[in-house]
């Protein structure tokens, strides 16, 4: 999980979770069964719009969802949308992406100027591998955020989401490639500016750096985030790392 919880966060973490449980399929669009969860407009960040109008009776549904999930929190918003964007967090934690978009289009729903839900929605578009729609999300994501100690992790997710799309672009467009490793570097640095004690910053940065072709600074990074105790990179990597840099000395 990217994201790191301060103690207020908690505190709302745990309140929604007494009130999750009393509401557990609550949803401005019924639960299905036998649906192509991918299809669904809910599965989609803020159910398309605006770009897909809202039908009329979606609208109230959204209007009565707003009212009864608010009340629950004395009619703040703010509160509650942040309850639904944590209990969006489990899902993923999870694997279960559908439920997850579901919840984090809630807590838009609610407060549409929550970073943490377009964090959401970055973070899933980036395993559907839909790059240019992660990108937007985090760059989102990042215009709002207004907690800097959970902006560490959310810089550090962007960074990630800008690197594959660098690599992407690279194949055909090297140019375009190169511009969008500089923004994966530029949002590396800064988290690990603002917390060089964030081991997976350095761990990311590394293989961004690997997949940039920069072997010798993927190196650095790589000796930094193990000195930070980072949890183990995925099989072969270092391996192939150290086989890249000898064929370059």
């Amino acid at each position: 999980m990217s994201h790191r919880l301060s103690l207020g966060h908690l505190r709302a973490f745990f309140s929604a979770a007494i009130f999750m449980l009393l509401l557990p399929g609550c949803s401005t669009i019924p639960e299905e069964t036998g649906v192509d969860h991918e299809q669904r407009i809910d599965n989609v960040p803020m159910y398309g719009q605006p770009e897909i109008p809202r039908p009329e009776f979606l609208k109230e549904a959204d209007a009565n969802f707003i009212r009864d999930a608010a009340r629950k929190y004395d009619g703040d918003r703010e509160v509650a949308s942040d309850a639904w964007a944590k209990k969006a967090d489990r899902y993923i934690a999870q694997g279960e992406l559908h439920y997850a978009m579901r919840r984090y289009n809630q807590a838009w729903l609610l407060d549409p100027g929550n970073y943490l839900a377009y964090w959401g929605f970055g973070r899933i578009l980036l395993e559907r591998d839909d790059l240019d729609g992660a990108v937007e999300n985090f760059d989102t994501a990042l215009r709002l955020v207004d907690n800097d100690y959970e902006k560490v992790a959310l810089l550090s997710d962007a960074g990630v989401a800008y690197s594959h799309a660098g690599y992407r672009a690279g194949l055909e467009t090297p140019d375009q490639g190169a511009s969008y490793f500089a923004k994966a570097n530029q949002y590396f640095e800064q988290s690990t500016t603002m917390d060089p004690a964030y081991p997976n910053s350095w761990s990311r940065w590394a293989m961004s750096l690997h997949r940039e072709g920069d072997y010798e600074r993927a190196w650095e990074k790589v000796e930094r985030a193990q000195s930070l105790d980072a949890r183990p990179f995925p099989y072969g990597f270092l391996d192939d790392l150290k086989a890249r840099l000898e064929k370059s000395e």
